[in-house]
C-alpha cells in the first residue's frame, strides 16, 4: 500500500518559493504570509484528545473556528515554532479504509496531523502542512491535505486541526474514503535503477544538483523515453527530505520538449537550468493523475528536469511508483545508402 511526503541547493523563505524556483530535497524555512486572524464563529472540534468531537461516519464534512481553542498540541511537518491554537476530533473505523483528510478550503495558515490511538508527540500517523495539490498558494493560502491514508479497524485515530505559527481562523474539514492509488510501469519502459530511499538515505544515484558531487541519470533520443522509478520522503537526522530524481538528455538541435508524470504520491516535476537550480517550466499532479509540461529550446542544450515528491508528507513513503514520459526528442536522420556503397566500405 503506498500511501499519499541530499544537500541543499537553496533555502527560500517561503515554501511557495522554493517549490517554484528550486527543487531542493529538504525542506525550506517558513515564514507565513497569513496577516490577521479570523473572526470566532464558534469551536466544532474537541478541546482536547480527550474531549475530541466524535466523526460517526463517513464522507465527513465541518466546520468551525480554531481562534477559541488552546494551543495543546504541535508536530513538525516539516516547518517548526508553531504555536497555533488547535482542535480534535477522533474517527475509529469499523472496517479499514483509506481517507483523504482534505483542509483546503480553510481561511488561514493550516496544519493537520493524526494520532493513531494515543498521542505521540514527535512521531504522529500522519502530518502535512502546506500541499501544493491544494492549488495555487496565492489563492489557497497554505493548506493542508493527507492524501490516500489508510485507517485501520480496532483503532481510533484523532485528527487535528492546527496551523503554522500563530495563524488560526475559519477552517473546514472534509474526510471521505478514496481508492488506493497504485501505478503501473508501461511496458517497454527504461528502469530508474535506483534503490528505494530510507532513513539517513544519501542519494549518490541521481539526486543531481542536491548531490555533492552532483549525479544524473541520462537518458537518450533512440530509447523508448518512458522511465519507471520510485521517489518518496525520508528522515535523515531529523528533518525531511525528498528523494529528487534528475534526468539530463541531449538534443542535438531546437525542440519543443513534452515530459508527463504519474506518481503514487503527488508530485513536482518540471525542467531546470543547470546554471542556477531554478525551475524552468513546472507543475504539480495529485496522484494517480497523468499531468504534462513543456518547454521549448531553441538550440541544442542538455535538457535537465527533475520529478520528485511535491511535499515532504511522511506519508509519502519510499518506494512509491511513478512513470516518466518524454515526447518531442529529435531524431537524428540516418542518410540513406545504396547497397553497392555499404559493400565498398568493406573491400
Amino acid at each position: 500500500m503506498k500511501v499519499a511526503y541530499l544537500a541543499v541547493i537553496m533555502i527560500v523563505a517561503l515554501s511557495m518559493v522554493a517549490l517554484a524556483v528550486s527543487p531542493t530535497a529538504v525542506a525550506p524555512v517558513k515564514q507565513s504570509v497569513v496577516s490577521g486572524v479570523a473572526h470566532p464563529t464558534g469551536r466544532v472540534g474537541g478541546e482536547t484528545i480527550a474531549s475530541a468531537t466524535v466523526i460517526a461516519g463517513l464522507p465527513f464534512s465541518d466546520a468551525g473556528n480554531t481562534c477559541v481553542a488552546i494551543d495543546d498540541y504541535d508536530e513538525v511537518c516539516p516547518y517548526t515554532g508553531s504555536t497555533s491554537p488547535d482542535l480534535v476530533y477522533s474517527f475509529a473505523p469499523g472496517v479499514d479504509v483509506i481517507v483523504d483528510v482534505f483542509l483546503c478550503m480553510s481561511m488561514y495558515d493550516t496544519k493537520v496531523y493524526v494520532y493513531e490511538d494515543v498521542h505521540t508527540p514527535g512521531a504522529p500517523y500522519a502530518c502535512v502542512d502546506d500541499a501544493s495539490a491544494c492549488g495555487d498558494f496565492n489563492t489557497y493560502m497554505y493548506q493542508s491535505w493527507i492524501t490516500e491514508l489508510t485507517l485501520y479497524a480496532g483503532h481510533t485515530y484523532y485528527i487535528v486541526v492546527d496551523g503554522y505559527g500563530g495563524d488560526c481562523g475559519d477552517y473546514v474539514l472534509d474526510m471521505y474514503e478514496v481508492e488506493e492509488c497504485v501505478v503501473e510501469c508501461p511496458p517497454g519502459a527504461v528502469l530508474e535503477g535506483e534503490v528505494d530511499c530510507y532513513p539517513n538515505y544519501v542519494d549518490d544515484y541521481n539526486g543531481g544538483l542536491n548531490s555533492n558531487p552532483n549525479v544524473f541519470s541520462y537518458l537518450d533520443c533512440a530509447q523508448n523515453l518512458i522511465v519507471c522509478g520510485t521517489t518518496g520522503v525520508y528522515d535523515f537526522n531529523g528533518l525531511s527530505y525528498r528523494d529528487t530524481d534528475w534526468y539530463i538528455l541531449p538534443i542535438t538541435e531546437g525542440a519543443t520538449i513534452t515530459i508527463g508524470v504519474e506518481a503514487e504520491v503527488g508530485a513536482l516535476f518540471g525542467f531546470v537550468d543547470l546554471s542556477t537550480g531554478y525551475l524552468l517550466e513546472y507543475t504539480t499532479t495529485p496522484s494517480c493523475t497523468y499531468s504534462t509540461v513543456t518547454h521549448v529550446y531553441a538550440d541544442a542544450a542538455d535538457a535537465a528536469f527533475v520529478v520528485l515528491p511535491d511535499s515532504w508528507d511522511p506519508g509519502y513513503v519510499c518506494g512509491s511508483d511513478y512513470y516518466l514520459t518524454i515526447d518531442g526528442c529529435p531524431i537524428v536522420a540516418v542518410e540513406e545508402s545504396s547497397w553497392g556503397s555499404i559493400k565498398a566500405l568493406y573491400r
